[in-house]
């Protein structure tokens, strides 16, 4: 990659930061390309050599920062032995990411409105994902309880879960704290049982506070 192709990058990558910034702490409504375009230290006319509007930015967000995510959930629990293992640090690599980016649950909520497509994709990119990892217990003979064409019901069930707990317990403000550890073991037992595997092992062990993170 030349000079110029590394500054295009660079620049496109902190348009996308500044986005994120911008819709997490005001919504898509008020993200104005001005406020965009100051919070990236850039000029509007920049932005559109790399958007076509502000629509095309907002339908690029989303698969931009939610595909970050996604990447840190396969780097921790991708090579898993176990759909205990695989579940437990699932669970917590998706919470330690939103902790450290709290502007991504707005942008995903807000999304169904202001950027369906690219909300219906990502969701659905999600919901692969998860059945992969549920077919790949099946093919190693760790769940039994269910055929390979329920594994997509199954994953939509298990995501949704994970958001109605971000929602009433994790969300404060701008801020996303750690799920309380009762909770997170309550959901691994539900999703352990529903699975048909042993629930004690997907258990993760007490730990103290609850950090947040501003955004």
């Amino acid at each position: 990659m030349g000079k110029r192709e590394e500054k295009a990058t660079a620049t496109r990558e902190a348009i996308f930061r500044a986005a994120a910034i911008i819709v997490g702490r005001h919504g898509y409504a008020k993200a104005s390309i001005a406020r965009i375009a100051e919070e990236a230290g850039v000029s509007h006319g920049l932005i559109y050599q790399y958007f076509r509007d502000q629509q095309d930015l907002f339908d690029r967000l989303l698969p931009h920062v939610g595909e970050e995510m996604l990447r840190h959930i396969a780097q921790r629990a991708g090579r898993s032995e176990t759909v205990e293992e695989r579940e437990r640090l699932g669970l917590e690599a998706n919470f330690e990411y939103l902790i450290d980016h709290p502007e991504l649950h707005r942008i995903l909520n807000e999304a169904a409105f202001f950027a369906p497509q690219a909300h219906r994709n990502y969701l659905k990119r999600m919901a692969e994902g998860y059945k992969r990892s549920l077919e790949k217990g099946h093919a190693t003979g760790q769940i039994e309880a269910y055929a390979p064409e329920e594994f997509q019901t199954l994953a939509l069930m298990f995501i949704g879960a994970r958001e109605y707990l971000l929602e009433h317990y994790a969300v404060e403000g701008h801020s996303i704290k750690k799920l309380p550890v009762e909770v997170e073991r309550t959901y691994l037992k539900a999703v352990a049982l529903a699975m048909g595997v042993d629930p004690t092992r997907m258990m993760p062990q007490q730990e103290a506070g609850d950090e947040t993170c501003s955004g």
